[in-house]
């Protein structure tokens, strides 16, 4: 990619992007089908759509770094005053969603004990193949520009048995069929150099290779940006027969973790640079002299250098010297910025300690007065989102692991788990998992709606002898489901004593 830097940045194309920041923007096929006929139409159709995405990914991904319009801040009085101060919001309100999302690296929890060793085994591969360390890259574009893109592959290793890296969303996007379910139809990745430009297009039968023109340069020539693919110079077979590029998002529109508050970002930057303003100006203040001139060979630059000068009255006008300044309300000015960050930190559903907020309170009452309730809900929302995607690349693993006979195994079989808040509140969890368990409720039921596990089947399977000590068999109660299937009370009783057991399958 050709990315500009904040030197070439002008105040006119950041103004451009501003004003159309409202999410990116999915891109769909126009066609049912891509086929050799097609595909240089379809992928400069795409283009289109992408290119604007990408001046928009490439705007936030420079503002996230400190690029921000209040480095192209004028002033029309008093020009030799004039502090820059980039404020980094954006960079703290990624830091937490980042660190908050993805504490523990997420991993695949069994559905049913049948298939807990398979899905050990698959956690196992997912560890070696990188997926986890990509996953926190994925978290941070999509924080960062509203999207995020993975690359998987297989592996000739069978330790190994495939591979998964995060790729820059500026340079990879997929495109989705218009059919409902909006399936993945292609993926792309733009390779630029110089003014060439080279695009792999992945569909499910075949790998397209095209080569194009580019010219123009993002954000500093945003007018002139165009590409163009313009011939196929290879078509090799597709022999997994999937879409190997998978698009990840933040929220259902494509937002950044910061785009809906980048106007109140740059007021806290623009207040921030007043203010030292505002303290340069008082240090810098004017000299007045009453009724009195300048000794000779004196100016007002040697007066301040000597810092002391001596005046003589002129008839009944007693001479005198002041210093003009005016200072700002830092009070008031701080009573603002505060009300400006609670708004960000609202939106942006992250914790904040407001005002006369305490810590002698419950920590329920804490947890939802600081805000960490909506930083948890807003969290769960995206993990909807990330599993939603994560499908795509599970569709990818498993074909890739029964090719290779290693391992067979079903998306019903497993979940995608995020670890937050493991250890919040596990008193209270553990007391309701006790309460549950005394009521008779199964133990993965009690550990799943307790919160008391992250992995209910996987950790009961595990404790299950120390379980069995406690409580008694598992078994033996489901033996005794199995009995009382549809039946009456009285029939067991009676088939029992027939049998020479009683009801609970002892002897008689």
């Amino acid at each position: 990619m050709v990315i500009s830097t904040a030197k070439n940045t002008t105040a006119n194309n950041l103004q451009v992007l501003e004003n159309s920041l409202f999410g990116r923007r999915d891109i769909f096929a126009s066609v049912a089908e891509i086929t050799p006929a097609n595909v240089i139409d379809e992928v400069n159709s795409a283009l289109v759509f992408h290119l604007q995405n990408l001046m928009e990914e490439d705007y936030l991904y420079w503002y996230r770094r400190g690029v921000t319009p209040v480095l192209n801040r004028k002033k029309k009085y008093n020009k030799h005053v004039l502090n820059k101060v980039s404020v980094a919001v954006a960079e703290q309100i990624i830091d937490f969603k980042n660190g908050y999302f993805m504490t523990e690296p997420c991993f695949y929890v069994a559905r049913n004990n049948a298939a807990q060793s398979k899905i050990d085994q698959l956690n196992e591969y997912l560890y070696r193949s990188g997926k986890q360390q990509a996953d926190n890259k994925l978290v941070d574009w999509f924080h960062t520009v509203g999207k995020a893109a993975l690359f998987v592959e297989p592996n000739d290793d069978d330790e190994v048995p495939y591979k998964a890296y995060a790729v820059d969303p500026r340079s990879a996007f997929v495109v989705y069929s218009l059919k409902p379910g909006n399936r993945p139809v292609m993926g792309i990745n733009l390779v630029i150099s110089g003014n060439k430009m080279l695009v792999d297009a992945y569909t499910e039968d075949s790998v397209y290779k095209l080569e194009g023109s580019f010219n123009g340069r993002s954000t500093t020539a945003y007018p002139d940006f165009e590409t163009l693919s313009t011939s196929i110079i290879d078509i090799q077979p597709n022999v997994l027969g999937k879409i190997p590029i998978i698009e990840y998002r933040y929220n259902s529109v494509n937002m950044a973790a910061f785009e809906q508050v980048l106007p109140l970002i740059d007021a806290v930057a623009k207040l921030q640079s007043d203010r030292l303003d505002g303290v340069d100006q008082f240090i810098q203040s004017l000299l007045v002299i009453y009724n009195a001139e300048m000794p000779d060979g004196e100016t007002a630059e040697s007066v301040k250098e000597m810092g002391m000068i001596l005046l003589k009255s002129q008839g009944e006008n007693k001479a005198d010297i002041k210093i003009l300044s005016e200072q700002l309300n830092q009070d008031q000015t701080q009573n603002f910025l505060n009300s400006i960050y609670e708004e960000i930190y609202s939106i942006c559903a992250m914790p904040r300690v407001g005002e006369g907020s305490t810590y002698d309170t419950t920590g329920a009452a804490v947890m939802a007065s600081q805000g960490w309730f909506q930083a948890d809900a807003a969290a769960r929302n995206c993990s909807d989102l990330f599993r939603e995607s994560n499908r795509y690349f599970d569709e990818i693993v498993l074909e890739i692991l029964r090719r290779k006979g290693l391992l067979d195994v079903e998306t019903t079989d497993f979940d995608l788990h995020f670890i937050r808040n493991e250890s919040a509140g596990i008193q209270s969890k553990a007391q309701a998992f006790n309460t549950l368990l005394a009521s008779g409720l199964h133990p993965e039921l009690a550990a799943s709606k307790s919160g008391v596990s992250n992995d209910p089947v996987g950790d009961m399977k595990r404790s299950e002898k120390y379980l069995r000590m406690i409580w008694g068999d598992p078994s033996e109660a489901d033996k005794a489901e199995e009995k009382t299937d549809g039946k009456g009370e009285a029939e067991v009783i009676e088939e029992d004593n027939a049998n020479g057991e009683d009801a609970t399958g002892g002897a008689v």
